[in-house]
């Protein structure tokens, strides 16, 4: 056995050649960032009947605007090896997700994907899976109180789109409440979807999504018994990987009350302008503590990661009824006070530029009025969408 080996830069090409063989190697940047956006849809259709479902042409635009800012799509099994064993993930991965296993998954979604070189996992009901298009059963089997009834998928279609690349994972047999059911059915849900996902594709099934988001820590000791390493959320945000949960992976709510235009800024895709924050020159990702009565500081750096310089045209700044803004310290780079609309604290300029590879800053000082746990959020415009920081969590407490 011979032993080589080749350097290649990022998105260049280079070979291995042999006397007989010829192997080509594409250079690729690996991730190294903090945060991927785990997408979550249920159907996708020409006509919606319903605002949770997306529109097959806002489907399309979603995965052309992924793939114009550069993006991958991965699966939770990638994920899982990145998380297990450091295994590279792209530069910029993605996920994209659906609940329930709509047949239009696959007669409008697939195609798109297979357009543009996209897979994407969908969390099957395999309760409401036919074997053959006689045996096809609707969404009344787990929502009998919906009048928009839809067809779902069955195995055919399921084992094409699962020899292409996608990925099918439990959401239950019969879509109950995780939270709120026995521990014996909640093993009998997991066990049961996941024999009958594993028989039919011979792909090992470790994930779940909570129906109904209705997950309770309460549960999580038999998520190993069940067989799974994980289970996944829905409309609780975009995953931050510093401090990811298997037992409660976020994934970001998807519909059609989101408009195109809103796409970049609402899942976070240009990460050229990066939003950080502080408060009294600390940063953390869990919660900050304060007293009632307590005065703290808050700086946002906002920073700019291309060469060039950029302009942003406004930031938004978003308080809890608990925390009051007191003043805006004239040390930071806008130090003026904002106009308010709506209760949302608002600075808007033609002249706020960031110099090539540079930062300004916002710096307040904020004060705690009564007790309670509370997200502080905030925002900017740049090229005419929002780039959205992390939120902030702040508990006041009685002071002593």
């Amino acid at each position: 056995m011979v032993s080589c080996s080749l350097k290649i830069d990022s998105g260049r090409t280079d070979s291995f050649i042999g006397t007989d063989y010829s192997t080509m190697v594409y250079g690729v940047k690996p991730f190294e960032g903090n945060f991927i956006a785990i997408i979550g849809l249920h159907a996708i259709e020409d006509h919606i009947g319903a605002p949770i479902e997306l529109y097959t042409g806002h489907f399309e635009e979603l995965c052309r605007v992924l793939k114009e800012y550069g993006y991958e799509t991965i699966t939770f099994m990638d994920l899982l090896k990145y998380v297990d064993f450091g295994k590279a993930l792209p530069e910029k991965p993605v996920m994209i997700t659906s609940d329930d296993g709509f047949q239009d998954v696959y007669t409008n979604g697939f195609p798109v994907l297979k357009r543009y070189g996209y897979k994407m996992t969908v969390f099957l009901v395999t309760g409401a899976i036919g074997e053959t298009e006689a045996s096809r059963k609707t969404n009344a089997y787990f929502n009998k109180r919906t009048n928009v009834i839809r067809p779902i998928l069955i195995w055919p279609e399921i084992e094409e789109m699962h020899e292409y690349g996608c990925e099918f994972l439990s959401h239950t047999v019969n879509h109950v409440r995780l939270g709120l059911v026995s521990d014996g059915e909640f093993l009998y849900e997991l066990k049961k979807s996941k024999e009958d996902i594993e028989s039919h594709l011979g792909s090992e099934v470790l994930f779940f999504a909570w129906p109904y988001d209705n997950n309770s820590p309460s549960k999580w000791h038999l998520i190993p018994e069940a067989g799974y390493r994980g289970a996944v959320r829905y409309g609780t945000g975009i995953e931050d990987m510093r401090t990811i949960n298997l037992y409660d992976i976020d994934r970001v709510e998807f519909n059609s009350y989101i408009p195109p235009a809103q796409y970049v800024g609402y899942l976070n895709l240009d990460r050229s302008i990066k939003i950080e924050f502080r408060i009294d020159n600390e940063y953390k990702s869990g919660k900050y503590v304060k007293e009632a009565g307590e005065e703290f500081m808050l700086e946002y750096l906002i920073n700019n990661t291309n060469d060039n310089a950029v302009k942003i045209s406004s930031l938004e700044l978003e308080l809890p009824e608990n925390i009051e803004l007191i003043e805006v310290d004239s040390g930071g780079y806008i130090n003026q006070y904002p106009g308010i609309n709506s209760n949302i604290y608002m600075w808007v300029s033609d002249s706020y530029t960031i110099a090539g590879n540079g930062r300004i800053n916002l710096i307040l000082k904020l004060k705690g009025k009564a007790p309670g746990e509370s997200i502080i959020k905030f925002r900017t415009t740049y090229k005419g969408y929002y780039i959205n920081c992390d939120g902030v969590k702040v508990e006041i407490k009685s002071k002593v």
